[in-house]
C-alpha cells in the first residue's frame, strides 16, 4: 500500500472542507465621484436687512442619471442652513446683521457627498450708511390756548445718503411717513411735529430689497411759554437831533429764539403830536389821537441771531419830545412786555 504524505490544513479552512463548503467574501462595489455643481451669488455686498439670491448653473452626477435625487444642501455662513427641494435651481436669504458670511453648498447623491463650486462666497454685509441728525435737535411749540400745543417745523438734514439707494424713506414717528428723495446724497426736509420726544426711522432700497430701518438722533419739541425780553440802545448824544439815524435795540430769547421786533415812534411839541410813518419816511400830525394809526405807522423788522434790531428813521429834530415803543416776538408767538423809550432833542 502506497503511503501519501498531506500536509496539515489550518483547523478553518479544514473545518470548511470537511463540511464540504468554501466560500469567498464578495468585495464592495467602489464609491463614485460626487456630484458636482457650478452656482452663482447675485452680489458680494449688502446692506443689513436685505436679501442675497444664489443660482444654480450647472449640476452634474457619474453615478445617477436622476439629478433630482442628488440633495443640495446650502449653509449661508450665518448659521442658518437650507435645505433645496427638487427642482430648485434658486434660492434666496436675508442678512439680519453686519458681517462677512460665506455660503456654501454640499451635495450627495447615494454614495457620496461634496462641495458644489461658487466662484465668489462671500458677502459682506454692512449697516445702510449716512448720518441722520437735525438742524436743530431741539425746537419749540406754544401752547394752543385750549389745554393743546401748535404744531412746529423741524428739519430733517439727513447727510451721505448713497448713490447705489433708490428710495430712502422717513417714518417720523408721529404716524406719518415721507420719501425722502431719490438718488440724492444729502437733502433737507422739514415736517411739522406736535410736543413730544421723537426719533424718526430711515429705510433705503434698491434692487436686493429693503435695508434694516435705521433710526435717528432724537427730536425734542418743547412748550416755550416764556416771553423774550427786549431793550432799547440810544445813540451816543441823545439829545442830538443828527444823532438819530435809526432806532436801535434788543431782543433775546433763550429757547425759540427772538424773530421780529415791532416799533412805533411819536414825537410833539406842546399839544402837537406827530407819529412817523416808516413807509413814506415822514412825521405825520396826529388831527385824531382816537383813530386806529395806519399800517405805515408800524415797522416790523427782524432780531438777527446777534439779538439786536435796527429800524431807519428821520427828521428828527431841535424842540420835540421823542417817544419810541416797541415790542419783540419770539418764533412761537410769544411778546415781550410793553417798553418805550423818550428822549428830549435839545440841539
Amino acid at each position: 500500500m502506497k503511503l501519501v504524505y498531506r500536509r496539515g490544513l489550518p483547523a478553518l479552512c479544514g473545518a470548511v472542507l470537511a463540511a464540504g463548503v468554501i466560500g469567498v467574501g464578495t468585495p464592495a462595489l467602489a464609491a463614485g465621484e460626487p456630484p458636482t455643481g457650478t452656482f452663482t451669488l447675485n452680489t458680494a455686498s449688502l446692506w443689513s436687512g436685505q436679501q442675497v439670491t444664489l443660482t444654480q448653473d450647472a449640476l452634474a452626477d457619474d453615478d445617477t442619471t436622476d439629478l433630482a435625487t442628488i440633495t443640495r444642501a446650502i449653509t449661508w455662513g450665518d448659521g442658518t442652513s437650507t435645505a433645496a427641494a427638487a427642482g430648485e435651481t434658486s434660492w434666496t436669504h436675508t442678512y439680519a446683521g453686519a458681517g462677512t458670511f460665506k455660503v456654501a453648498v454640499e451635495l450627495k447623491d447615494d454614495t457620496v457627498s461634496g462641495p458644489g463650486t461658487i466662484a465668489a462666497p462671500n458677502v459682506t454685509v454692512t449697516t445702510a450708511p449716512g448720518t441722520l441728525g437735525w438742524q436743530k435737535s431741539t425746537v419749540y411749540t406754544a401752547s394752543d390756548g385750549v389745554g393743546g400745543t401748535y404744531l412746529t417745523e423741524a428739519v430733517f438734514t439727513p447727510k451721505g445718503l448713497p448713490l447705489t439707494a433708490d428710495e430712502a424713506w422717513t417714518t417720523w414717528g408721529d404716524g406719518e411717513f415721507s420719501l425722502l428723495k431719490q438718488d440724492a446724497t444729502e437733502t433737507t426736509v422739514p415736517h411739522y411735529f406736535d410736543e413730544g420726544d421723537y426719533s424718526p426711522q430711515v429705510q433705503l432700497s434698491n434692487k436686493f430689497g429693503k435695508a434694516t430701518p435705521r433710526t435717528a438722533s432724537r427730536l425734542n419739541v418743547d412748550v416755550d411759554d416764556t416771553a423774550p425780553t427786549s431793550g432799547f440802545t440810544f445813540p451816543a448824544n441823545a439829545g442830538k437831533g443828527s444823532s438819530w439815524k435809526a432806532f436801535k435795540g434788543t431782543g433775546r430769547d433763550s429757547q425759540s429764539g427772538a424773530d421780529i421786533v415791532e416799533v412805533i415812534a411819536f414825537k410833539w411839541k406842546g399839544e402837537t403830536v406827530y407819529y412817523y410813518n416808516f413807509e413814506t419816511k415822514k412825521w405825520v400830525k396826529v388831527t385824531d389821537p382816537t383813530a386806529y394809526l395806519p399800517d405805515g405807522a408800524i415797522a416790523l423788522s427782524p432780531v438777527t441771531a446777534a439779538g439786536t434790531w435796527s429800524v431807519p428813521a428821520s427828521g428828527i429834530t431841535k424842540g420835540y419830545h421823542l417817544e419810541v415803543d416797541y415790542w419783540v416776538y419770539d418764533k412761537v408767538g410769544n411778546v415781550s412786555a410793553d417798553k418805550y423809550a423818550t428822549a428830549f432833542i435839545s440841539s
